[in-house]
């Protein structure tokens, strides 16, 4: 069995979650001698694909960000014509091959339906209600879609009135190995520290959070720690100053080498947005056995399950008790982290190729 993947993803992404997930599928169906994964794909700077050692071109013109998408799309259409292929995987909502692919299943994966969900929470609108309009097209012209959660699953029939026959639930999992012990963790000059992974704008909800949890910082001296999601705003600076929070709020700059060690120091890792399709950083943190205290909304019980403490993402004493039963309550942690140990176990890269493949088979 053949599949076609096009360029989407790595195209619009140098780093992330999406462009991982389409490598982690497009190596592990090739490891299968019954079955072949084309990536069309003629530039990309995307680092995943030199991690999992997927030969492509890198693009020389780093500015020009126009010109890589439309090379790249037409280098498809010319791919989609003359490649033998069984199914289409489309990596992103444009339907640029509709003309071309009309004669093959056409699959998809939905990941969230965040804007749907919280068109409020986005300022500029004007790409995202594109991307709405996309989704929605596709959703109905596809042959089969991926959900990579129920919660998905649910919003996706709810939002955009599809059959729920059409939707397959695919869970992803995480790039840190569960065999792997850490040997040495993040120190942060042996002060204790809470976990914030990514990015930290809008429904991620995290000036609410920090303002909640502000006394319980100072009264025990404990950092918070943001990895990623870019350096701290002017406005986020102000805040910080304005909860008399200079020194205890960190930013840390990341990569898959280092994340580990942060979760693996961590007194807990913190997540408090106010919606997710899956949540990958809450089975990082299972993988380095780290405790998890997270919102009780969307997809987060179904794939945290009892390996969370769960709080209300809008109630700000909700989210300031939970986070401190966790710091003073060591048998709670120790809890907590054998119960993300049994609930990791439900997630593996092999499962999600394996469900994949049978869905393709299915659509042949």
């Amino acid at each position: 069995m053949n599949i076609f993947f096009d360029h989407q993803a790595f195209s619009l992404q140098n780093y992330g979650g999406i462009s991982r997930y389409y490598c982690e599928l497009i190596k592990g169906i090739n490891k299968d001698e019954h079955h072949n994964a084309h990536l069309s794909l003629l530039w990309s700077n995307n680092i995943h694909l030199r991690e999992y050692k997927i030969p492509v071109l890198p693009y020389p013109f780093p500015k020009r960000y126009r010109l890589l998408s439309q090379s790249n799309k037409i280098f498809n259409i010319v791919n989609a014509k003359l490649t033998n292929y069984d199914i289409y995987h489309a990596t992103y909502f444009s339907d640029f091959l509709k003309n071309y692919t009309s004669h093959k299943p056409y699959v998809t994966t939905f990941y969230d339906m965040t804007y749907e969900r919280l068109s409020h929470q986005f300022v500029e609108l004007s790409a995202d209600t594109l991307i709405i309009g996309q989704k929605k097209k596709i959703a109905q012209y596809a042959s089969h879609l991926v959900a990579i959660s129920e919660s998905t699953k649910r919003d996706m029939v709810d939002i955009l009135n599809i059959d729920p026959k059409k939707i397959t639930v695919i869970y992803l999992s995480t790039p840190f190995s569960q065999k792997k012990i850490l040997e040495t963790t993040y120190k942060n000059n042996n002060r204790p520290y809470l976990l914030f992974v990514g990015n930290r704008t809008g429904y991620k909800n995290f000036i609410p959070f920090l303002r909640s949890i502000a006394y319980i910082l100072i009264r025990y001296q404990i950092v918070l720690v943001c990895a990623g999601g870019g350096s701290f705003t002017s406005n986020e600076h102000d805040v910080i100053r304005a909860l008399s929070l200079n020194g205890l709020v960190e930013h840390q700059l990341i990569d898959d080498t280092l994340l580990p060690h942060l979760y693996g120091g961590a007194i807990a890792f913190v997540f408090p947005s106010l919606y997710e399709g899956f949540g990958i950083p809450i089975l990082e943190a299972f993988s380095c056995n780290c405790p998890c205290i997270v919102s009780n909304t969307s997809s987060f019980p179904e794939v945290a399950g009892k390996g969370a403490l769960y709080f209300d993402p809008t109630d700000s004493e909700s989210m300031a008790t939970n986070v401190e039963r966790v710091i003073l309550d060591d048998e709670l942690r120790n809890n907590l982290i054998q119960n993300g140990q049994q609930e990791l176990r439900r997630f593996s890269w092999q499962h999600t190729i394996n469900e994949t493949l049978e869905l393709y088979e299915k659509l042949i």
